[in-house]
């Protein structure tokens, strides 16, 4: 598969566990030790209570379509258009929504509510994209 088109993303102190994992194929969500909160992305404090330090978890299982965009637009010469873009959300997880590509599933065939399983794919600057791959 070809890298993803785009920016590579900007690593800080906070991300820099995230992305790591990401190229292990892993997904990983904030979680906040005082709180047990979990939030995405990753900034480092604790968005329900403001704790610090926080410590990560990994996401494992499938997630649900929350909400997905149908992008037309070429915003880059060798993006493939369309795409579709999901938010997706996981059970037992309230907090933590992440954003991805979604593969595996025609743009027409999208819907809010249906299954994901996470993946990755490579990205700009050799990072791991977050993606999401329709379940069977």
């Amino acid at each position: 598969m070809d890298a993803t088109v785009g920016i590579p993303p900007a690593v800080s102190e906070e991300t820099e566990p995230f992305w790591t994992a990401a190229k292990e194929g892993r997904l990983l969500v904030e979680q906040c030790p005082a709180c047990g909160a979990e939030s995405f992305p990753p900034r480092g404090i604790c968005r329900s209570c403001h704790a610090r330090p926080t410590r990560f978890a990994e996401v494992t299982g499938r997630g649900v379509v929350y909400s997905l965009t149908v992008n037309h637009q070429r915003w880059m010469p060798d993006l493939e258009v369309p795409y579709t873009v999901v938010l997706v959300e996981f059970p037992g997880r309230p907090g933590v929504r992440v954003t991805g590509r979604l593969r595996g599933c025609p743009p027409e065939d999208a819907a809010i509510g249906m299954e994901v399983e996470i993946g990755f794919e490579p990205g700009p600057g050799g990072f791991a994209i977050p993606s999401f791959v329709a379940a069977r």
